[in-house]
């Protein structure tokens, strides 16, 4: 079953244009739109691809509105929704691991550590 996602951003979008110029707001309008396919999430590797064109999608979709540091949000928000809209348990916690990476400051361990 395919699993399309219309018109979810309008709402994260709506809530990062509404503090945006006008000439941004005007460009409202658009649609993010994302499909997966149900059936193919059902392995790790699956799951990992459709994340990421989902990212990919998502950067390209909020770069159009030229929100400048604004961006990384409206981001945050779109993934978050097309997460929420796809509804498969492995692809939420896929996401929510990544997430969680993301939070975790790497610590940079030096190649010749000192006594």
């Amino acid at each position: 079953m395919k699993h399309g996602i219309p018109g979810l951003a309008i709402t994260g979008a709506a809530l990062m244009l509404a503090a945006t110029a006008p000439a941004v707001q005007a460009q409202s309008n658009a649609v993010f739109t994302f499909s997966a396919e149900q059936a193919s999430l059902r392995n790790d590797e699956a799951v990992r691809e459709t994340y990421d064109r989902l990212v990919s999608q998502t950067r390209a979709y909020c770069e159009q509105f030229n929100l400048g540091n604004m961006t990384s949000q409206c981001e945050q928000e779109v993934l978050v929704a097309a997460v929420t809209q796809v509804a498969n348990p492995r692809f939420t916690a896929y996401h929510t691991a990544r997430l969680s990476d993301q939070a975790t400051p790497r610590r940079q361990q030096s190649p010749n550590p000192t006594s």
